[in-house]
């Protein structure tokens, strides 16, 4: 947790670090993985080449950056494509301000992050909601398990190759049968 002083100077109007500031101060940290920042439309956006230290640059942003809101955490399917997923983690600061936007991709083999969860409270529900659509694991996650579909649901119906209709069952008697 930042000093006292260090609080009020970066609360300051005068001396309150810009979004693209804190970005290349996040870029600076972590040479080598983070790339950026891309703006698009006023929002930037960073990406980190090694998917296994998501958790240790958000840790950064957080306890380092202010970043102490995890607005939402998504993941998008590539299906087809390499790497199959890219997260997305979209994170803001009350005290400054600013929104950033962390991007990292993982191939279909691994399908795996760290959770950020112990960093982030709200990062509990978005990996839970992001494994019961995709089946992305969050490992050590202190809850992991379907947040939306029952127990007895097979499959993960954001997937891109997820059958339309669904797979036909008890529940879903015009779903497509299990090949």
């Amino acid at each position: 947790m930042p000093s006292q002083p260090e609080r009020e100077r970066r609360l300051s109007p005068e001396t309150r670090m810009t979004a693209k500031q804190l970005a290349n101060t996040l870029k600076q940290q972590f040479k080598g993985i983070v790339s950026g920042p891309v703006e698009f439309r006023g929002e930037l956006t960073l990406e980190v080449s090694d998917a296994s230290r998501i958790a240790e640059v958000c840790q950064f942003a957080k306890a380092e950056q202010g970043f102490d809101f995890l607005v939402d955490l998504t993941t998008i399917d590539n299906h087809e494509e390499t790497p199959r997923w890219t997260a997305v983690y979209h994170i803001y600061g009350y005290e400054h301000f600013c929104h950033l936007r962390l991007k990292t991709s993982v191939s279909e083999e691994e399908s795996e992050l760290p959770t950020v969860s112990s960093i982030w409270r709200t990062a509990n529900w978005h990996e839970r909601e992001t494994f019961d659509m995709y089946g992305f694991v969050f490992d050590g996650h202190p809850n992991f398990k379907r947040i939306y579909m029952w127990d007895g649901f097979e499959g993960y119906p954001m997937r891109k190759d997820f059958p339309l209709r669904g797979y036909k069952d008890a529940y879903n008697p015009y779903g497509e049968e299990r090949g």
